[in-house]
């Protein structure tokens, strides 16, 4: 019976009209009492200073590199633009609330320059298509324009780590591979996975900077081995509930179960609504005792973020101040569950 009601959902998500989508979605989250909490529960001192509840944001820190193949008819252009409108934004928000955010960045974003021949020693990534892409010709670097930053903004961004790293909060640094790849077993083989991860710890050495946490394009999971190889401590994953308890894989990687992202989804949804949608999140990881794990790509629409996110930030400091939530970054939940006696699963 779940999964045939899993099925009605997805055809009505799929073809009904916006209004009628808007109420369906609106009416699982009321009575399928959503948020839904997974089956394990936290430790009682799993976050610091007796906080109930805990709250990671992590941002897919990609500019044009995420949309040269997307199936949606993305202008790489614009989302790139958008999101370098929207970062700096962003950082003073963040920085108003006292909340740091995990920025799994493209490794190609490090870079100042690059020239024909720089990237000829990464494996490419064979032909494949998937739910979000189709590459089927060319070369998967066809796309880069072998300039500098100042000339090609869509496909660097030291400029955007600088600033960054330069903020008053401790923002982490993650890794989101060098290109935007389907990180998939199905489509990536192991050793372009390698040349990929490797790439980004040597370009995020050159900063001073060591990369460990992981978030996989699009959700593509799989090549686990290579992330744990080359010293990455936690990834983020979709699971069948929304809030719950981080736990450890088969490979000792800390698995930070993800809950909702945060943007406009197109279905005509208030402020107000939004905002009271993603309070209850966060209210409920703290009376359940487990995670929320908000994401972003820093591209969507700048009236989301001038309308929808600082109410959300702001309920969470508030909820901080009274000495219920804990915030920290994927790294930092990582160094509070290095020694803890988490669950498998």
């Amino acid at each position: 019976m779940k999964r045939f009601i899993q099925i009605i959902y997805m055809i009505l998500m799929r073809w009904s009209p916006k209004f009628l989508k808007s109420g369906v979605k609106k009416a699982t989250f009321v009575v399928g009492k959503k948020p839904s909490v997974g089956t394990l529960r936290i430790l009682p001192d799993m976050f610091p200073s007796g906080y109930k509840g805990g709250l990671t944001i992590s941002a897919d820190f990609e500019l044009g590199w995420a949309f040269r193949y997307a199936k949606d008819g993305s202008s790489v252009e614009k989302k790139a633009a958008q999101s370098r409108e929207n970062v700096p934004v962003l950082l003073k928000l963040f920085e108003a609330y006292s909340i740091p955010v995990t920025w799994a960045t493209v490794g190609h974003l490090f870079l100042k320059s690059c020239r024909h021949g720089d990237h000829d020693w990464l494996h490419r990534i064979p032909y494949f298509e998937n739910k979000y892409w189709s590459y089927k010709s060319g070369d998967w670097y066809d796309c880069d324009p072998y300039t500098s930053w100042q000339e090609a903004k869509s496909w660097y961004a030291p400029d955007l780590l600088e600033r960054i790293l330069q903020s008053k909060l401790a923002h982490e640094i993650g890794c989101h591979t060098f290109s935007h790849i389907d990180m998939s077993y199905q489509h990536c083989p192991s050793i372009v996975a390698e040349d990929e991860i490797k790439a980004c710890v040597a370009i995020a050495e050159e900063w001073g900077l060591s990369l460990k946490s992981f978030v996989f394009p699009a959700g593509t999971y799989g090549n686990f081995e290579v992330l744990k190889k080359y010293g990455i401590q936690a990834y983020r994953k979709r699971m069948n509930y929304e809030l719950g308890v981080p736990f450890r894989d088969q490979h000792d990687l800390l698995v930070v179960p993800s809950s909702s992202g945060l943007d406009d989804n197109g279905l005509g949804w208030t402020p107000d609504y939004f905002i009271r949608r993603y309070k209850k999140y966060i209210d409920k990881a703290v009376e359940t005792h487990t995670l929320c794990h908000f994401w972003f790509h820093p591209s969507f629409s700048a009236w989301f973020l001038d309308q929808v996110f600082p109410g959300v930030l702001k309920h969470a400091a508030e909820k901080r101040a009274s000495g219920d939530l804990w915030i920290g970054t994927m790294g930092q939940l990582s160094a509070l569950a290095m020694n803890k006696a988490l669950p498998s699963n």
